[in-house]
């Protein structure tokens, strides 16, 4: 299945990663796994695999470690959308 990333898509999954509701962000981190798993190449979902491996940290969406880990998350899923479009 080809997906195409739009900007709303990025947005909802930024939107899910930042919610104070703990299930959205596992959702969202499921779905970026999910999509790894639909034929992105074999280095990309390695390296998505070891990142939702980790689980998501300690919410503190003020914190800069936070939102490092949902910018990763971010361009994550922006290369499966590129690669899967190709």
């Amino acid at each position: 299945m080809k997906l195409s990333a739009t900007p709303a898509q990025a947005d909802a999954l930024r939107a899910q990663l930042m919610a104070p509701d703990p299930m959205q962000r596992f959702m969202a981190l499921h779905a970026l796994e999910q999509h790894a798993e639909q034929g992105c190449g074999a280095k990309l979902a390695v390296q998505v695999e070891a990142f939702a491996a980790r689980g998501v940290p300690y919410y503190a969406p003020h914190d800069p470690h936070y939102r490092a880990w949902v910018d990763r998350a971010l361009a994550y899923w922006e290369r499966l959308h590129t690669v899967q479009a190709s």
